[in-house]
């Protein structure tokens, strides 16, 4: 791979991370309970909400590059 197509490579993926996270995010967060119906009445419910926070942000993260990562590998071989 030479350093063109690496420099190619960082701009379709960070053009495309935010447009394919933010709806997947949006959605993952809507279908949580512990997100959307903590009462916040002591503060391991704080620490419950920043956890599914962190851990949603992490995972999803990895699924959305992952997704672009085989994208970018299929239009490689396509070409």
């Amino acid at each position: 791979m030479s350093i063109h197509s690496n420099k190619d490579y960082k701009s379709f993926f960070w053009k495309r991370f935010f447009i394919l996270f933010i709806p997947i995010f949006i959605i993952g967060i809507i279908s949580e309970p512990n997100i959307t119906q903590n009462p916040f009445k002591s503060l391991e419910d704080y620490g419950e909400f920043v956890f599914f926070l962190l851990y949603y942000t992490l995972v999803l993260s990895g699924m959305v590059a992952f997704i672009l990562s085989i994208t970018w590998r299929l239009k490689l071989s396509n070409k």
